[in-house]
């Protein structure tokens, strides 16, 4: 994989005192954008998604791709909350 490093794009949810960002790039020469979450400082994150999800040094946890020409923050944002929430994530912070 290979990223155009002129487009990436920083996603985030913040509802009920939670704070939790994920990053978007997008693939050179494709309509596909890949989203990493790097929560390696939070142990409980951790456990949850490193068995299920491939670790790339220096993004984080390969988390999901969105095929889009463009990806809006709106959009994946709500993305990257329906995962949190797929993957309990959210609860586990309340």
């Amino acid at each position: 994989m290979k990223f155009d490093p002129t487009q990436h794009l920083h996603l985030g949810y913040y509802e009920n005192g939670t704070d939790l960002e994920a990053i978007a790039y997008k693939i050179q020469n494709e309509n596909k954008w890949v989203v990493f979450f790097d929560m390696g400082h939070d142990a409980e994150i951790v456990k949850k998604i490193s068995g299920k999800y491939e670790h790339h040094e220096g993004y984080g946890y390969k988390i999901f791709t969105v095929d889009a020409e463009d990806l809006s923050y709106e959009a994946g944002s709500r993305l990257f909350a329906e995962w949190l929430k797929e993957n309990q994530i959210i609860e586990t912070l309340k």
